[in-house]
């Protein structure tokens, strides 16, 4: 009883920030359904101590992948020009911790999803999973508009990444 006094106490503190702040309602929405997965009897179907951590390791290896390219892309034009844009680095670090913070908070849930989804399928499991992984990070157009290019290349090297994790696991 305790439990389920605290978990309503919060998920209402929770839902009352979300709901009374100044956020796009896509964001809102988006911010809900995740809150949405800490629920016990969905949190129970969507996440195991094995999996999760898994996916953790998913959501770093896609988001330092991608701030190495971009390290790649600023030594290039370094080398170019012959001098150093700190200001360069600082962004890429920026993106390192957008990519790994939409990769925890939105990734990780939706890969969680994929897996609820793809768990009965054995033919088809890995296109569907990897179509769902890129339908939601094209959803992400709601929230996030033309940025969301960003997002659909982070949710395919997440796939990629977890799919790796996954055959390492059971092999």
């Amino acid at each position: 009883m305790y439990k389920a006094f605290i978990y309503i106490l919060v998920l209402s503190v929770l839902a009352f920030v979300i709901w009374g702040s100044f956020f796009w309602i896509q964001l809102k929405i988006a911010l809900s359904l995740i809150v949405l997965t800490s629920l016990p009897i969905i949190r129970k179907k969507l996440y195991n101590d094995e999996a999760l951590f898994r996916k953790g390791k998913a959501a770093l290896y896609a988001s330092l992948s991608l701030t190495a390219f971009g390290l790649l892309m600023i030594m290039g034009s370094t080398l170019l020009d012959e001098g150093m844009d700190f200001s360069a680095l600082l962004l890429t670090v920026f993106y390192f911790i957008v990519f790994l913070f939409g990769s925890v908070v939105y990734g990780i849930p939706v890969s969680s999803f994929s897996d609820l989804v793809t768990s009965r399928t054995t033919r088809y499991r890995l296109p569907l999973a990897f179509l769902i992984h890129v339908g939601f990070g094209l959803l992400s157009y709601l929230f996030l508009g033309p940025v969301m290019y960003f997002a659909v290349i982070v949710a395919v090297i997440f796939f990629v990444f977890d799919e790796i994790l996954r055959k390492k696991v059971s092999v």
